[in-house]
């Protein structure tokens, strides 16, 4: 989304902290959230992974080598043991970071 904007930069392995300063704000902190959910999971928690599977199946679906688009699609399967609603070992772990800035400007 960013690409679209006029002047914009593409970046690799952004510094957040180091492009708010660019943009005239001051960084005020940086904190992640880890969910870790062990198998077996809950079904609400199974159902929103395969969703979110299965959007990534459709937005670089095509992008993938055929064996990693057949796993892809194996584990969005509803009706299979192998898909992600039915196996035992299916797990959730992921962080999200969030960083905070502040105005430069004093009120």
């Amino acid at each position: 989304m960013r690409d679209q904007l006029p002047g914009s930069v593409r970046t690799v392995g952004e510094d957040w902290p180091a492009m708010l300063a660019r943009a005239g704000l001051i960084p005020s902190g940086t904190r992640s959230f880890f969910t870790d959910l062990p198998s077996p999971l809950g079904m609400s928690a199974r159902e929103h992974l395969q969703m979110h599977l299965s959007q990534l199946h459709d937005q670089i679906g095509d992008l993938l080598d055929p064996e990693d688009r057949t796993t892809l699609e194996c584990l969005t399967d509803s009706d299979t043991c192998t898909g992600i609603l039915g196996r035992p070992d299916v797990f959730y772990l992921t962080a999200t970071t969030i960083h905070t800035a502040r105005s430069c400007r004093s009120f």
